[in-house]
């Protein structure tokens, strides 16, 4: 009864105040007393900052499950004057379009998911604008970033945390001018109302990488597709799209830049010695929680939505990293090089290594980034120093070689 009464006001306004006032006043100085003598952090290497943003994501990725709240099948728009950014409106795919087509049409056909029109965000240099138009430059290079979250949270506005990467990204390039990033639809499932699963949001991808091929003139070989956590599951997906369906002046983008993404809905490898169980204390995720509850969490239900339970273990599409399919080989043949990085303290550590081996078995030219204290997603972390700023240099260095 309490848990109902707290999605409602005031109990909601009072418990969102009780919350965060707990976790200012008591909380964090709690742990910033604790975490002094080195043996009580969860990597001895971490400074105590790091450990006290640790464990307060911790405990604010319970809040929204605490106060419940209304699900928004796409966030809505960024308002008002947006900052070296611009909001751009991309045409969803016709149903009778070459596009949609091979394993996204046979699934859409079993959900019921329709291509739509989307919202995206153009991220430019400051200093740079669009007052000339979305066409490319002759050469000109850019990247879509998919953002992470769960696939049923996160936005790809400019004010969300993922845009930290989308904006890294540009300032430590010195060729690239812009990115675009993708506002996909999002997932959801009982106990709130059902909507968007697999492949809406692939399906916004797909559009996506259309629009800058298309509308935008970039040349395929000058993008690359960038996806964290959740957002390089589709990333990965969206690139396996365009390398086994062949569609006419739509060739497969130039390069992948996977970071901390999430590629196995199976949670696969349980053994002791498995990043899942090895890293469960040393990430931004709550200790505890066991492969077993997460093969059925809300994140894994609401993206495979009616569809069999089995595709999380053998689409590549869904768990292209999972240990259920064999074999592997031919699995990655015809995927354009790739930028694997990693935290080596992330739970889901063992989902890039995987992908990186079977990418390099089917040889693919790939760069394997595993960066030892750093946590889930940390590119997204402004805080996540120096390991952010050090691989944000070495992705740009990639990128423009």
């Amino acid at each position: 009864m309490a848990s109902q009464l707290l999605k409602y006001q005031p109990f909601k306004g009072l418990y969102f105040t009780y919350f965060f006032s707990t976790l200012l006043l008591v909380r964090v100085p709690l742990w910033l007393i604790w975490f002094i003598p080195a043996r009580n952090r969860p990597k001895a290497s971490w400074p105590i900052t790091r450990c006290i943003c640790i464990v307060g994501i911790r405990k604010l990725m319970g809040l929204p499950r605490a106060l419940g709240g209304k699900k928004h099948p796409v966030p809505p728009p960024a308002k008002g004057p947006l900052k070296n950014a611009e909001l751009v409106w991309i045409k969803g795919l016709s149903d009778d379009s070459d596009v949609f087509c091979g394993e996204v049409r046979k699934a859409a056909t079993i959900t019921g998911v329709k291509p739509v029109d989307i919202a995206a965000y153009w991220f430019y240099k400051p200093g740079s604008s669009l007052s000339g138009g979305v066409k490319a430059k002759p050469g000109e290079r850019t990247f879509l970033h998919l953002h992470g979250g769960a696939f049923h949270l996160g936005s790809a506005r400019p004010d969300s945390t993922t845009a930290h990467i989308t904006r890294g990204l540009l300032a430590h390039s010195e060729k690239l001018e812009r990115g675009l990033a993708v506002e996909y639809r999002l997932s959801a499932t009982t106990p709130d109302p059902s909507f968007n699963p697999y492949p809406s949001a692939l399906l916004d991808g797909i559009a996506a990488y259309r629009y800058l091929i298309v509308e935008a003139g970039f040349e395929p070989q000058n993008v690359t597709i960038v996806g964290d956590s959740a957002g390089g599951n589709l990333a990965f997906a969206l690139v396996r799209h365009f390398v086994e369906n062949t569609i006419p002046g739509l060739a497969p983008p130039g390069s992948l830049l996977s970071l901390s993404s999430w590629l196995d809905l199976s949670f696969s490898r349980v053994a002791p010695e498995d990043s899942y169980i090895r890293n469960g204390a040393t990430d931004i995720f709550p200790p505890g929680t066991t492969p077993e509850a997460q093969r059925d969490s809300y994140s894994v239900r609401a993206y495979l939505g009616p569809l069999d339970r089995e595709q999380a273990k053998t689409n590549p599409y869904i768990s292209p990293a999972s240990a259920h399919i064999t074999p592997t080989e031919g699995l990655f043949k015809g995927f354009p090089r790739t930028y694997v990085s990693a935290g080596g303290a992330e739970k889901i550590l063992d989902d890039s290594m995987a992908v990186a081996e079977r990418l390099r078995a089917d040889g693919v030219d790939v760069t394997v980034d595993i960066v030892p204290d750093a946590v889930h997603d940390f590119l997204a972390f402004t805080w996540h120093e120096p390991e952010r700023t050090e691989t944000l240099k070495r992705v740009c260095k990639w990128l423009e070689s």
